[in-house]
């Protein structure tokens, strides 16, 4: 397991305790530490977690004032991405030890979302993508996550 924060992680690669470590691009970039990084996968290649880059806010039910300020600046097109990847996730159960990515873009009225799910061995890659309009988009997730947890059998979740 990689524990601790940023720096942490760099000096243990620098110290050699890992070949290599994955963080994000654009964390780093807003740490100003960007020279640490040599290589920038695409998302054909690595598919991220689901809400990676996207800015969360809460507060309480009952503050109104603060509900409605925050509905003010939500951006819709990221809440119906966010909130699709996060369905996947919701069907198949998932946390921070699942290894899944998924990653939802609206494109031309439609929304477009790819989820990678393996094993948890590694030996076994479930991949599976969906389109639909827009004003379905609240099926997408829920749809691809029942897809994926049926092919994969539950391969990817620890026996009890």
């Amino acid at each position: 397991l990689i524990r601790g924060n940023v720096d942490t992680r760099i000096n243990k690669l620098k110290n050699k305790f890992y070949d290599a470590i994955i963080l994000s691009y654009a964390g780093l970039k807003s740490l100003k530490i960007k020279n640490n990084i040599s290589q920038v996968f695409s998302l054909s290649e690595i598919i991220p977690s689901a809400g990676q880059g996207a800015i969360a806010l809460q507060c309480r039910k009952n503050d109104v004032g603060m509900v409605q300020l925050l509905k003010s600046i939500n951006h819709n097109p990221t809440n119906i991405c966010v909130n699709a990847e996060r369905d996947v996730l919701k069907v198949l159960d998932g946390d921070c030890e699942t290894p899944v990515g998924v990653s939802a873009k609206i494109k031309n009225n439609k929304l477009n979302i790819v989820t990678e799910l393996f094993s948890l061995d590694g030996k076994k890659r479930f991949y599976l993508k969906s389109s639909k309009k827009l004003y379905l988009a609240h099926l997408a997730g829920k749809e691809l996550g029942e897809k994926i947890k049926k092919k994969s059998k539950n391969s990817y979740k620890k026996k009890k």
